[in-house]
Protein backbone atom coordinates (compact mmCIF):
# COMPACT_ATOMS: atom_id res chain seq x y z
CA UNK A 1 0.00 0.00 0.00
CA UNK A 2 1.29 3.55 -0.98
CA UNK A 3 1.05 5.91 1.77
CA UNK A 4 2.43 9.75 0.77
CA UNK A 5 4.90 11.02 2.74
CA UNK A 6 3.02 13.85 5.19
CA UNK A 7 5.56 16.46 3.86
CA UNK A 8 4.57 16.34 0.18
CA UNK A 9 2.05 18.41 0.50
CA UNK A 10 0.58 21.32 3.75
CA UNK A 11 -1.89 19.71 5.35
CA UNK A 12 -4.78 22.54 4.26
CA UNK A 13 -6.16 23.25 7.91
CA UNK A 14 -3.01 25.00 8.47
CA UNK A 15 -1.86 27.07 5.16
CA UNK A 16 -3.68 30.39 4.83
CA UNK A 17 -6.72 30.45 2.92
CA UNK A 18 -6.57 32.49 -0.13
CA UNK A 19 -8.20 35.36 -0.20
CA UNK A 20 -11.85 35.51 -1.80
CA UNK A 21 -11.99 36.77 -5.14
CA UNK A 22 -14.43 39.98 -4.97
CA UNK A 23 -16.00 39.77 -8.43
CA UNK A 24 -19.31 38.57 -8.84
CA UNK A 25 -20.01 35.50 -9.78
CA UNK A 26 -20.70 34.71 -13.59
CA UNK A 27 -24.08 33.30 -12.71
CA UNK A 28 -26.21 33.20 -9.55
CA UNK A 29 -25.98 30.22 -7.05
CA UNK A 30 -27.63 29.54 -3.83
CA UNK A 31 -25.96 29.76 -0.72
CA UNK A 32 -26.96 28.88 2.26
CA UNK A 33 -25.61 29.18 6.31
CA UNK A 34 -24.24 32.76 5.95
CA UNK A 35 -22.11 33.19 8.89
CA UNK A 36 -23.04 36.95 11.01
CA UNK A 37 -21.19 39.86 10.94
CA UNK A 38 -20.09 41.09 14.39
CA UNK A 39 -18.94 45.43 14.16
CA UNK A 40 -18.67 47.14 17.14
CA UNK A 41 -19.88 50.48 15.72
CA UNK A 42 -21.88 53.51 17.14
CA UNK A 43 -25.54 52.83 17.02
CA UNK A 44 -26.35 55.71 14.84
CA UNK A 45 -23.75 54.31 12.26
CA UNK A 46 -25.05 50.62 12.57
CA UNK A 47 -27.16 50.79 9.68
CA UNK A 48 -25.50 52.56 6.94
CA UNK A 49 -22.55 50.49 7.96
CA UNK A 50 -24.70 47.09 7.30
CA UNK A 51 -26.03 48.27 4.14
CA UNK A 52 -22.83 49.50 2.68
CA UNK A 53 -21.61 46.22 3.49
CA UNK A 54 -24.28 44.17 1.90
CA UNK A 55 -23.85 46.17 -1.21
CA UNK A 56 -19.67 45.72 -1.62
CA UNK A 57 -19.26 42.24 -0.79
CA UNK A 58 -20.28 39.38 -3.48
CA UNK A 59 -21.47 36.25 -2.40
CA UNK A 60 -18.58 34.32 -2.75
CA UNK A 61 -16.83 36.73 0.37
CA UNK A 62 -18.68 35.30 2.85
CA UNK A 63 -18.52 31.62 3.78
CA UNK A 64 -21.43 29.05 2.70
CA UNK A 65 -22.95 26.50 1.42
CA UNK A 66 -23.12 26.62 -2.19
CA UNK A 67 -25.69 24.21 -4.10
CA UNK A 68 -25.57 23.73 -8.14
CA UNK A 69 -28.16 22.12 -10.33
CA UNK A 70 -27.32 20.93 -13.79
CA UNK A 71 -30.93 18.86 -15.83
CA UNK A 72 -30.57 16.80 -18.99
CA UNK A 73 -33.93 15.67 -19.65
CA UNK A 74 -35.49 13.64 -17.05
CA UNK A 75 -32.01 13.81 -15.55
CA UNK A 76 -30.50 15.74 -13.03
CA UNK A 77 -27.30 16.41 -10.89
CA UNK A 78 -27.03 18.76 -8.06
CA UNK A 79 -23.13 19.77 -6.59
CA UNK A 80 -23.43 20.70 -2.80
CA UNK A 81 -20.11 22.66 -1.98
CA UNK A 82 -19.65 22.28 1.45
CA UNK A 83 -15.95 23.36 2.25
CA UNK A 84 -13.21 23.87 -0.06
CA UNK A 85 -11.88 20.41 -0.68
CA UNK A 86 -15.33 18.44 0.03
CA UNK A 87 -18.58 18.28 -2.78
CA UNK A 88 -21.79 16.66 -1.92
CA UNK A 89 -23.70 15.50 -4.49
CA UNK A 90 -26.45 13.76 -5.88
CA UNK A 91 -27.74 12.37 -9.16
CA UNK A 92 -30.95 10.69 -10.48
CA UNK A 93 -33.49 10.13 -13.29
CA UNK A 94 -36.06 10.67 -11.87
CA UNK A 95 -36.09 14.49 -12.22
CA UNK A 96 -36.46 17.66 -11.50
CA UNK A 97 -35.32 16.89 -8.18
CA UNK A 98 -35.16 19.00 -5.28
CA UNK A 99 -34.57 23.02 -5.41
CA UNK A 100 -31.06 24.03 -4.96
CA UNK A 101 -32.43 26.07 -1.61
CA UNK A 102 -33.10 22.39 0.04
CA UNK A 103 -29.63 20.73 1.55
CA UNK A 104 -29.11 17.00 -0.08
CA UNK A 105 -30.45 14.60 1.72
CA UNK A 106 -28.15 12.00 3.67
CA UNK A 107 -28.76 8.64 4.67
CA UNK A 108 -28.11 7.64 8.48
CA UNK A 109 -24.53 7.31 8.75
CA UNK A 110 -23.91 10.96 7.85
CA UNK A 111 -23.30 12.37 11.13
CA UNK A 112 -21.89 15.72 9.95
CA UNK A 113 -24.25 18.07 8.16
CA UNK A 114 -23.34 21.88 9.25
CA UNK A 115 -20.36 22.60 7.03
CA UNK A 116 -19.42 26.28 6.90
CA UNK A 117 -18.93 26.29 3.28
CA UNK A 118 -16.24 26.66 0.98
CA UNK A 119 -13.83 29.80 1.41
CA UNK A 120 -14.34 31.16 -1.66
CA UNK A 121 -16.48 29.86 -4.74
CA UNK A 122 -17.09 31.24 -8.61
CA UNK A 123 -19.16 29.93 -11.62
CA UNK A 124 -17.79 30.46 -15.02
CA UNK A 125 -17.82 28.88 -18.30
CA UNK A 126 -20.80 28.65 -20.77
CA UNK A 127 -23.74 27.69 -18.81
CA UNK A 128 -21.65 28.13 -15.53
CA UNK A 129 -20.16 24.55 -15.81
CA UNK A 130 -16.86 25.43 -14.18
CA UNK A 131 -16.78 25.11 -10.92
CA UNK A 132 -14.21 26.33 -8.51
CA UNK A 133 -13.20 26.62 -4.29
CA UNK A 134 -9.82 27.41 -3.18
CA UNK A 135 -8.98 23.95 -3.55
CA UNK A 136 -11.30 22.13 -6.25
CA UNK A 137 -12.20 22.35 -9.39
CA UNK A 138 -15.08 20.55 -11.11
CA UNK A 139 -16.32 20.73 -14.60
CA UNK A 140 -19.63 19.29 -15.39
CA UNK A 141 -20.44 18.15 -18.89
CA UNK A 142 -24.16 19.29 -19.08
CA UNK A 143 -25.49 16.73 -21.50
CA UNK A 144 -24.23 13.58 -19.67
CA UNK A 145 -23.83 14.52 -16.24
CA UNK A 146 -20.39 13.95 -15.95
CA UNK A 147 -17.84 15.86 -13.41
CA UNK A 148 -14.59 16.38 -13.75
CA UNK A 149 -12.62 16.68 -10.95
CA UNK A 150 -9.04 18.48 -10.05
CA UNK A 151 -7.07 19.07 -7.22
CA UNK A 152 -6.03 22.76 -7.75
CA UNK A 153 -3.63 23.04 -4.69
CA UNK A 154 -1.78 20.56 -6.98
CA UNK A 155 -3.09 20.88 -10.16
CA UNK A 156 -3.78 17.35 -10.34
CA UNK A 157 -6.71 15.58 -12.50
CA UNK A 158 -8.20 13.40 -10.20
CA UNK A 159 -11.14 11.49 -11.69
CA UNK A 160 -14.15 11.82 -14.38
CA UNK A 161 -17.18 10.30 -12.66
CA UNK A 162 -20.13 9.93 -15.09
CA UNK A 163 -23.68 8.54 -13.74
CA UNK A 164 -24.39 4.55 -15.07
CA UNK A 165 -28.03 3.63 -16.55
CA UNK A 166 -29.60 6.02 -14.34
CA UNK A 167 -33.27 4.79 -15.53
CA UNK A 168 -32.67 1.08 -14.95
CA UNK A 169 -33.28 0.12 -10.50
CA UNK A 170 -29.38 -1.35 -10.92
CA UNK A 171 -27.40 1.57 -11.54
CA UNK A 172 -24.51 3.44 -10.47
CA UNK A 173 -21.46 5.52 -11.60
CA UNK A 174 -18.28 5.15 -13.40
CA UNK A 175 -14.66 6.41 -12.23
CA UNK A 176 -12.06 7.21 -14.58
CA UNK A 177 -8.72 5.99 -12.89
CA UNK A 178 -6.68 8.57 -14.38
CA UNK A 179 -3.15 9.01 -12.45
CA UNK A 180 -4.80 6.43 -9.84
CA UNK A 181 -2.95 3.24 -9.41
CA UNK A 182 -4.56 1.74 -6.60
CA UNK A 183 -7.86 1.18 -4.66
CA UNK A 184 -8.34 1.30 -0.61
CA UNK A 185 -11.62 1.06 1.66
CA UNK A 186 -14.86 -0.42 0.86
CA UNK A 187 -14.86 -2.58 4.06
CA UNK A 188 -14.37 -6.00 4.73
CA UNK A 189 -14.61 -9.01 2.20
CA UNK A 190 -12.12 -11.67 2.40
CA UNK A 191 -10.62 -13.13 -0.73
CA UNK A 192 -7.76 -15.15 -0.91
CA UNK A 193 -6.81 -16.99 2.24
CA UNK A 194 -3.44 -15.92 3.87
CA UNK A 195 -3.32 -12.68 1.34
CA UNK A 196 -4.30 -9.54 3.52
CA UNK A 197 -3.54 -7.38 0.07
CA UNK A 198 -6.67 -5.04 0.69
CA UNK A 199 -5.44 -3.02 -3.10
CA UNK A 200 -8.98 -3.77 -4.73
CA UNK A 201 -6.13 -2.60 -8.32
CA UNK A 202 -4.47 -6.16 -7.71
CA UNK A 203 -5.13 -8.93 -10.15
CA UNK A 204 -7.61 -11.93 -9.17
CA UNK A 205 -8.66 -9.30 -6.27
CA UNK A 206 -10.16 -6.40 -8.26
CA UNK A 207 -14.61 -6.85 -7.69
CA UNK A 208 -16.07 -5.90 -4.49
CA UNK A 209 -18.71 -8.13 -3.97
CA UNK A 210 -22.07 -7.74 -1.50
CA UNK A 211 -22.25 -10.56 0.78
CA UNK A 212 -25.97 -11.11 0.00
CA UNK A 213 -28.97 -9.37 -1.49
CA UNK A 214 -28.74 -6.84 1.31
CA UNK A 215 -25.32 -6.02 1.75
CA UNK A 216 -23.99 -7.11 4.42
CA UNK A 217 -23.25 -11.09 5.83
CA UNK A 218 -21.33 -13.78 7.21
CA UNK A 219 -19.74 -15.72 4.70
CA UNK A 220 -18.27 -18.68 4.49
CA UNK A 221 -14.20 -18.60 4.56
CA UNK A 222 -11.07 -20.97 4.56
CA UNK A 223 -13.48 -23.15 6.94
CA UNK A 224 -15.46 -20.84 8.96
CA UNK A 225 -17.38 -17.48 8.65
CA UNK A 226 -15.88 -14.01 8.06
CA UNK A 227 -17.93 -11.21 7.98
CA UNK A 228 -18.40 -9.02 4.55
CA UNK A 229 -19.19 -5.60 5.62
CA UNK A 230 -19.57 -2.68 3.54
CA UNK A 231 -18.21 0.23 4.45
CA UNK A 232 -18.91 2.42 1.07
CA UNK A 233 -15.47 4.63 1.06
CA UNK A 234 -12.86 4.45 -1.61
CA UNK A 235 -9.29 5.76 -1.39
CA UNK A 236 -8.07 6.25 -4.84
CA UNK A 237 -3.99 6.67 -4.63
CA UNK A 238 -1.80 7.47 -7.06
CA UNK A 239 1.71 8.62 -7.71
CA UNK A 240 3.41 10.35 -4.18
CA UNK A 241 0.44 12.13 -2.45
CA UNK A 242 -2.02 12.21 -5.28
CA UNK A 243 -4.72 10.55 -3.43
CA UNK A 244 -8.80 11.46 -3.51
CA UNK A 245 -11.48 9.94 -1.26
CA UNK A 246 -15.75 8.44 -2.40
CA UNK A 247 -18.16 8.03 0.10
CA UNK A 248 -20.86 6.61 -1.02
CA UNK A 249 -23.80 7.50 0.76
CA UNK A 250 -26.30 4.66 -0.40
CA UNK A 251 -27.65 1.76 2.34
CA UNK A 252 -28.15 -0.98 -0.04
CA UNK A 253 -25.97 -3.55 -1.40
CA UNK A 254 -23.22 -2.43 -3.57
CA UNK A 255 -20.62 -3.99 -6.41
CA UNK A 256 -17.46 -2.37 -6.82
CA UNK A 257 -15.44 -3.21 -10.05
CA UNK A 258 -11.79 -2.15 -10.87
CA UNK A 259 -10.81 -4.57 -13.33
CA UNK A 260 -11.56 -2.31 -16.35
CA UNK A 261 -11.34 1.66 -17.49
CA UNK A 262 -12.86 3.48 -16.52
CA UNK A 263 -14.20 1.53 -12.70
CA UNK A 264 -17.45 1.37 -11.67
CA UNK A 265 -19.90 0.77 -8.39
CA UNK A 266 -23.77 -0.54 -8.72
CA UNK A 267 -26.60 -0.14 -6.74
CA UNK A 268 -30.18 0.09 -6.13
CA UNK A 269 -32.28 3.81 -5.02
CA UNK A 270 -33.48 6.27 -6.88
CA UNK A 271 -30.84 8.64 -6.20
CA UNK A 272 -27.24 7.84 -6.45
CA UNK A 273 -25.86 10.41 -3.63
CA UNK A 274 -22.38 10.52 -2.51
CA UNK A 275 -19.37 13.38 -1.37
CA UNK A 276 -15.91 13.75 -3.12
CA UNK A 277 -13.05 15.09 -0.84
CA UNK A 278 -9.29 15.86 -1.35
CA UNK A 279 -7.01 16.05 0.43
CA UNK A 280 -3.15 16.56 2.19
CA UNK A 281 -2.36 12.43 1.92
CA UNK A 282 -4.61 9.57 3.13
CA UNK A 283 -4.58 9.99 7.01
CA UNK A 284 -5.93 13.71 5.60
CA UNK A 285 -8.58 11.70 3.47
CA UNK A 286 -9.39 9.23 6.70
CA UNK A 287 -9.96 12.16 9.01
CA UNK A 288 -12.58 13.89 6.91
CA UNK A 289 -14.39 10.89 6.35
CA UNK A 290 -14.28 10.11 10.24
CA UNK A 291 -15.15 13.75 10.43
CA UNK A 292 -18.53 12.99 8.00
CA UNK A 293 -19.32 10.30 9.73
CA UNK A 294 -18.59 10.19 12.90
CA UNK A 295 -16.05 9.00 15.28
CA UNK A 296 -17.06 5.58 16.75
CA UNK A 297 -17.49 5.94 20.87
CA UNK A 298 -14.15 4.36 22.18
CA UNK A 299 -14.65 1.66 25.49
CA UNK A 300 -13.49 2.32 29.00
CA UNK A 301 -9.38 2.16 28.96
CA UNK A 302 -9.57 -1.12 31.46
CA UNK A 303 -11.38 -2.83 28.52
CA UNK A 304 -8.24 -2.93 26.56
CA UNK A 305 -6.27 -5.06 29.26
CA UNK A 306 -6.56 -8.60 29.98
CA UNK A 307 -9.51 -10.38 30.62
CA UNK A 308 -9.55 -14.42 31.23
CA UNK A 309 -12.47 -16.30 30.05
CA UNK A 310 -13.31 -19.98 30.19
CA UNK A 311 -15.97 -22.47 29.51
CA UNK A 312 -16.77 -21.78 32.12
CA UNK A 313 -16.15 -20.88 36.17
CA UNK A 314 -18.24 -22.92 38.55
CA UNK A 315 -17.73 -20.80 41.56
CA UNK A 316 -16.08 -18.08 43.46
CA UNK A 317 -13.33 -19.74 44.45
CA UNK A 318 -12.39 -21.13 40.72
CA UNK A 319 -11.90 -17.56 40.05
CA UNK A 320 -10.20 -16.65 43.00
CA UNK A 321 -7.59 -19.22 42.22
CA UNK A 322 -6.98 -18.03 38.83
CA UNK A 323 -6.41 -14.60 39.50
CA UNK A 324 -3.75 -16.07 42.39
CA UNK A 325 -1.60 -17.98 40.27
CA UNK A 326 -1.91 -15.21 37.52
CA UNK A 327 -0.60 -12.37 39.61
CA UNK A 328 2.67 -14.74 41.29
CA UNK A 329 3.73 -15.31 37.97
CA UNK A 330 3.15 -11.17 36.94
CA UNK A 331 0.24 -11.57 34.57
CA UNK A 332 -1.42 -7.78 34.92
CA UNK A 333 -4.96 -9.08 34.82
CA UNK A 334 -7.77 -6.84 34.74
CA UNK A 335 -10.96 -8.97 34.91
CA UNK A 336 -12.58 -12.62 34.26
CA UNK A 337 -15.79 -12.80 32.30
CA UNK A 338 -18.51 -15.51 33.57
CA UNK A 339 -20.29 -18.02 31.32
CA UNK A 340 -23.54 -19.40 31.81
CA UNK A 341 -22.66 -21.31 35.07
CA UNK A 342 -23.37 -17.59 36.95
CA UNK A 343 -26.79 -17.92 36.51
CA UNK A 344 -27.18 -22.31 37.44
CA UNK A 345 -26.05 -23.06 33.55
CA UNK A 346 -27.67 -25.77 31.38
CA UNK A 347 -27.93 -29.13 32.15
CA UNK A 348 -28.33 -32.00 29.74
CA UNK A 349 -31.37 -32.28 28.09
CA UNK A 350 -34.57 -33.93 30.08
CA UNK A 351 -32.46 -34.10 33.45
CA UNK A 352 -33.62 -30.89 35.57
CA UNK A 353 -35.31 -27.72 34.09
CA UNK A 354 -32.46 -24.75 32.51
CA UNK A 355 -32.05 -22.12 33.95
CA UNK A 356 -31.19 -19.94 30.84
CA UNK A 357 -32.99 -16.43 30.60
CA UNK A 358 -33.39 -16.07 34.44
CA UNK A 359 -29.92 -13.93 34.94
CA UNK A 360 -29.80 -14.03 38.56
CA UNK A 361 -27.12 -15.06 40.54
CA UNK A 362 -26.42 -19.04 41.51
CA UNK A 363 -26.78 -18.44 45.11
CA UNK A 364 -25.47 -21.87 45.82
CA UNK A 365 -22.25 -21.16 44.00
CA UNK A 366 -22.13 -17.71 44.16
CA UNK A 367 -23.20 -16.43 47.26
CA UNK A 368 -23.56 -12.93 48.42
CA UNK A 369 -22.45 -11.49 44.45
CA UNK A 370 -23.04 -7.67 45.99
CA UNK A 371 -20.33 -8.24 48.64
CA UNK A 372 -18.06 -10.28 46.11
CA UNK A 373 -17.87 -7.65 43.22
CA UNK A 374 -17.19 -4.86 45.43
CA UNK A 375 -14.26 -7.05 46.39
CA UNK A 376 -13.05 -7.65 43.54
CA UNK A 377 -13.77 -4.30 42.58
CA UNK A 378 -11.18 -3.03 45.48
CA UNK A 379 -8.15 -5.35 43.80
CA UNK A 380 -8.55 -3.85 40.38
CA UNK A 381 -10.50 -6.99 38.89
CA UNK A 382 -13.66 -6.44 36.91
CA UNK A 383 -16.42 -9.12 36.45
CA UNK A 384 -18.39 -9.57 32.91
CA UNK A 385 -21.47 -12.01 32.83
CA UNK A 386 -23.02 -13.87 29.64
CA UNK A 387 -26.33 -12.85 28.94
CA UNK A 388 -28.41 -14.76 26.68
CA UNK A 389 -31.80 -13.85 24.36
CA UNK A 390 -32.91 -17.63 25.26
CA UNK A 391 -36.04 -18.26 27.62
CA UNK A 392 -36.60 -21.80 29.32
CA UNK A 393 -39.79 -22.89 29.15
CA UNK A 394 -40.24 -24.00 32.34
CA UNK A 395 -39.25 -20.38 34.04
CA UNK A 396 -41.84 -18.56 35.07
CA UNK A 397 -40.59 -15.36 32.87
CA UNK A 398 -41.14 -17.57 30.09
CA UNK A 399 -44.94 -17.32 31.47
CA UNK A 400 -44.86 -13.81 32.04
CA UNK A 401 -43.01 -12.55 28.47
CA UNK A 402 -45.51 -15.44 26.34
CA UNK A 403 -48.73 -13.36 27.80
CA UNK A 404 -47.49 -10.00 27.55
CA UNK A 405 -46.29 -10.93 23.64
CA UNK A 406 -43.07 -10.20 23.96
CA UNK A 407 -41.25 -13.63 22.43
CA UNK A 408 -40.73 -13.85 18.75
CA UNK A 409 -43.28 -15.93 17.30
CA UNK A 410 -43.02 -18.08 14.32
CA UNK A 411 -46.51 -17.98 12.13
CA UNK A 412 -47.13 -21.36 10.28
CA UNK A 413 -48.60 -21.52 6.97
CA UNK A 414 -51.62 -23.65 7.21
CA UNK A 415 -55.06 -22.64 7.58
CA UNK A 416 -55.49 -19.13 9.46
CA UNK A 417 -51.67 -18.35 9.56
CA UNK A 418 -51.39 -18.84 13.19
CA UNK A 419 -48.68 -17.73 15.41
CA UNK A 420 -47.05 -19.45 18.27
CA UNK A 421 -43.78 -18.88 20.48
CA UNK A 422 -40.67 -19.80 18.02
CA UNK A 423 -38.38 -22.42 19.45
CA UNK A 424 -34.59 -21.46 19.21
CA UNK A 425 -32.98 -24.02 20.09
CA UNK A 426 -33.75 -27.53 20.84
CA UNK A 427 -31.72 -27.92 24.42
CA UNK A 428 -34.92 -26.00 26.06
CA UNK A 429 -35.31 -22.20 25.58
CA UNK A 430 -37.35 -20.96 23.26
Amino acid sequence: MKIPASGDRPDRRHRPRPAPRLQPSVTQTQSTNRRPVRLKLPQAAVGTALLALAWCLPSSALAAVERVKFQSGDQYLILEFLRDDLVHFEVSAKGPGPATATALATAPQVAKTNYPGPASFTKSGPGGTTLNTAEMKVVVDPTSLCLAVTDKVRGLALTTLCPLNLAQDWKGLTLAPGSMQDAYGLGEQLITPGNPDGNWTTANHQVRQPGDNYGNQMIGFNGGAAGNAQFPILYALGAGSANYALFLDQVYKQRWDFSGNPWQVETWGDQIRGYLMTGADLPNLRQDYMELTGRPPVPPKKMFGLWVSEYGYDNWQEIDDKLAALRADGFPVDGFVLDLQWFGGVPAIGTKPSRMGSLTWDLAKFPEPAKKLADYADKGIGIMTIEESYIDKSLPEHTELTAREFLVKQCKNGVGGACESATMWSAGPS
